[in-house]
């Protein structure tokens, strides 16, 4: 597990939550975190037991934090975990593919069916099935939008490796 060198937006140093988040740090353990910089204190200790599997599963959610404060958790979490987050103010799962070529199923909460399929690592397809042949991107850059509404039956991402 990696540690958190995460820096933090001044206003959330000693900040604390009124009623905290319930986040599992082993299969033993869940942390009742009020305090951002606590929580990295204890993450960096170098006898604090994290189990990978379960680390960062949030069991239960402060609903009287800003947005700030569950962005910064999650990039927290994220980073001890070893992934990127996007959109960290928003429930976060983290899923490690474990083969070249993997699929990964989504049904929403209101029932919309998505699939990201891995493939030989190269890149990620992603499909959603509306019912229909095709569905609408949006593609954005740097605050531009150079890909409007364009219809497509299947998105591909390319992973690029640098070098």
């Amino acid at each position: 597990m990696n540690k958190s060198t995460k820096r933090f937006p001044a206003h959330l140093e000693d900040y604390n939550a009124k009623n905290g988040f319930h986040i599992q740090m082993n299969r033993n353990y869940t942390a009742t975190v009020r305090n951002l910089r606590e929580f990295v204190n204890y993450i960096n200790k170098p006898d604090t037991d994290i189990c990978p599997d379960v680390f960062g599963n949030i069991l239960s959610h402060d609903e009287t934090v800003g947005d700030d404060f569950k962005y910064t958790l999650n990039t927290i979490i994220g980073e001890v975990k070893g992934f990127a987050v996007f959109n960290a103010q928003h429930k976060h799962t983290y899923i490690e593919c474990t083969d070249k070529s993997e699929t990964i199923s989504i049904k929403t909460s209101n029932g919309e069916l998505i699939t990201f399929s891995v493939l030989f690592n190269t890149c990620v397809d992603v499909k959603y099935h509306n019912g229909k042949d095709d569905f609408n991107i949006i593609g954005f850059h740097g605050g531009q939008t150079p890909v409007p509404h364009t219809p497509v039956t299947l998105h591909t991402v390319l992973l690029e490796k640098e070098g």
